[in-house]
C-alpha cells in the first residue's frame, strides 16, 4: 500500500494493509483489492505468471479467475 489503508481479500479472509503496508499471495491464491473506505488509497500491485507462455500458446483465464472477476466481496454487498 502507497497511501491510505486498503483491503485486500485473499480467499475467504479480508485483510487490511496500512500505509507502506504489504501483503504476499501465492500465485494459487483468489485475490482482490477493493476500497469500502470514504477515503482514497494507491495500491502498488506487481504479478508475474508461473511460466512463460511460448509463442502461440493459449491459456485459460479461469486459472486467474476461478470465479467471477467482478464479484464484490461481502464487505461490499448491495454496492454498484
Amino acid at each position: 500500500m502507497i497511501e491510505g489503508v486498503g483491503r485486500i481479500r485473499i480467499e475467504d479472509e479480508t485483510l487490511t494493509v496500512p500505509k507502506h503496508g504489504g501483503v504476499l499471495v501465492g500465485p494459487q491464491l483468489l485475490r482482490q483489492v477493493f476500497n469500502d473506505s470514504e477515503s482514497d488509497v494507491l495500491w502498488l500491485i506487481v504479478g508475474a505468471p508461473e511460466k512463460e507462455f511460448e509463442v502461440g500458446e493459449t491459456h485459460d483465464p479461469n486459472t486467474y479467475y476461478p470465479v467471477d472477476p467482478m464479484q464484490l466481496p461481502k464487505e461490499l454487498e448491495g454496492a454498484v
